[in-house]
């Protein structure tokens, strides 16, 4: 339980106070302090440069992780320079990280009541524990957390009953970064024809709306190209500049972490070069550990559908947000390529968790325990701390991804200690409020 004091409304307002100096700060240093250096957010500008000049956008390989939807959602940020367009993405994803703290607290105070008026300090804890995650990626102005918003955002559409609105924000995620169509898989086994159908016609007119600009042809041909780069990329078949991302040491894939540990790297690999605290653990075969690797992968895909099993229960299930939290933790550890500013998508979960921790219910004790070794891992283990060379080591040992493994674990065996549900419209409403 939360002290008492801690729900007082001057203590609030300083807080809130302190919370807006803390990003204005943070954001200046971004935008106006910082020596600027070629980012994502650069590479973006150009992407959305080229989709405005009609470039071919896949001349070179590095927008091949893009589909033109992309491109065309960049091109905002190549109206503007630089600075202009930083600042703009940086305070989207401000505000997205504001709404998706309000949104998650709307859909879990029903079920635990006695943090009705403990949003703030529920955000406060949680944004700390997913800290360096969300900072790396607010240093690019923050489009994962732009892209957390836009889920979350479709989550809550959801469970207040407006699928088709769902529909929509969960078809622009899709459209602009592929793994959120993990959620069509789960709408599927969660028995949401509907939900499923209408997200993925979303999805379709995402893709095509390029077209308007780009003309027939060039969307078609650039759609191609992509197409049959991500196909080739899902069997095997990776561009060699696809080879150098997947393969890098800050890459937190389930995948490539259990390579890591699989697999004796030869001297000369360059991942074993660039890795200056390699240490071999097994020496399988890498066809056979591939095989094991993907075998991890079904595993743990199986297991989330079997802890995932009950049938959605319509607007206001109170299990809708913790499952949704999981799903987003299962498209970090499935993708090919998981970097360290992609993992903002972990705060959905952990304000569960935390939200969990401070009820009346609280966490078990081996739930203490797993989220003890993930504070460790993810907030006190960090560069500051490390120092640059051995925040390097640390991460040779993909500690990101057991640190992802540990609170997936604990957010899907959590007891489900709910007051029985009724599907009326009466009961509906009450827990949509």
């Amino acid at each position: 339980m939360l002290p008492e004091f801690l729900s007082r409304q001057r203590f609030q307002c300083l807080l809130a106070a302190l919370c807006i100096m803390a990003v204005t700060a943070y954001g200046i240093v971004v935008v106006y302090v910082r020596t600027p250096h070629f980012r994502d957010f650069d590479l973006h500008r150009e992407i959305g440069g080229w989709f405005l000049a009609g470039q071919n956008l896949y001349s070179c390989g590095i927008c091949y992780p893009y589909m033109p939807t992309a491109a065309m959602y960049f091109s905002l940020l190549a109206l503007v320079n630089r600075s202009i367009g930083l600042a703009m993405r940086y305070t989207a994803a401000i505000i997205c990280l504001w709404l998706t703290c309000v949104l998650l607290h709307r859909m879990l105070r029903d079920r635990f009541k006695e943090l009705a008026h403990a949003n703030l300090i529920l955000s406060i804890i949680t944004v700390v524990l997913a800290g360096q995650f969300v900072l790396y990626d607010l240093d690019d102005g923050g489009p994962h957390t732009i892209l957390m918003g836009i889920l979350v955002g479709a989550m809550y559409s959801v469970w207040k009953g407006r699928e088709k609105l769902g529909a929509l924000w969960f078809g622009l995620a899709i459209a602009l970064k592929v793994t959120p169509g993990l959620f069509l898989l789960f709408f599927i086994w969660k028995r949401q024809w509907q939900l499923a159908l209408y997200t993925a016609v979303a999805t379709a007119c995402w893709i095509i709306l390029p077209m308007v600009w780009m003309g027939p042809a060039s969307w078609w041909a650039h759609q191609q190209t992509w197409t049959q780069v991500a196909a080739g990329s899902a069997i095997g078949y990776k561009t060699p500049f696809a080879h150098i991302n997947e393969d890098n040491i800050r890459n937190s894939g389930i995948q490539p972490a259990l390579m890591r540990y699989l697999v004796t790297l030869h001297p000369d690999h360059p991942l074993r070069q660039n890795d200056p605290g390699y240490v071999a653990v097994l020496d399988i075969a890498p066809t056979h550990a591939r095989i094991l690797a993907i075998s991890g992968a079904i595993g743990l895909l199986m297991g989330f559908f079997w802890c995932t099993r009950q049938p959605y229960r319509g607007p206001g299930d109170p299990e809708w947000p913790r499952e949704c939290g999981a799903v987003l933790i299962l498209m970090l550890l499935l993708s090919p390529l998981t970097w360290i500013q992609h993992l903002p998508w972990l705060v959905p979960t952990l304000y569960w968790i935390v939200a969990k921790a401070c009820s009346h219910d609280g966490l078990n004790h081996l739930s203490k325990v797993a989220m003890g070794l993930y504070v460790l891992i993810a907030v006190v283990l960090n560069y500051e701390v490390l120092g640059r060379h051995n925040f390097v080591v640390f991460l040779s040992f993909k500690p990101f991804t057991i640190g992802m493994l540990l609170i997936f674990t604990v957010v899907l065996l959590q007891s489900q200690k709910t007051r029985a549900f009724s599907q009326s419209p009466a009961s509906s409403t009450a827990y949509a409020q």
